[in-house]
């Protein structure tokens, strides 16, 4: 066992931060007070819901089982990558709510670990 610091723990690490950012998100879309608030934070979990997809992919590594690393399915060409970063233009609430203080805090929290674990 490496320890919470050893390359392999990385990618999990984050993979975790990732799956506390979605389910954090998924809570704002039970909680949402109107259908605007609501549409918001869908899109919000769309995004991070996509990127948690991309590092579980990262984490899982190449489908073809190591072939890219020598150049065997290297010449297929780039991967296409999409990523969809949607921000929201509109102020912010006057008072925010118990819960999003919480997702507020867990999302401090994710970034400390990712910060102190080489991400």
């Amino acid at each position: 066992m490496t320890g919470i610091h050893g390359m392999g723990d990385q990618p999990l690490l984050r993979l975790g931060a990732q799956m506390a950012e979605v389910e954090a998100l998924y809570a704002c879309v039970l909680n949402a007070s109107d259908q605007h608030t609501e549409q918001h934070a869908l899109r919000e979990l769309a995004g991070a819901g996509a990127r948690l997809a991309d590092l579980a992919h990262a984490a899982a590594g190449p489908p073809d089982g190591g072939l890219a690393a020598t150049g065997a399915v290297a010449a297929r060409g780039p991967k296409r990558q999409v990523r969809v970063r949607i921000t929201c233009s509109a102020p912010a609430p006057p008072r925010r709510s118990k819960l999003e203080r919480r997702i507020s805090g867990a999302r401090r929290t994710v970034d400390w670990i990712v910060s102190r674990t080489g991400g």
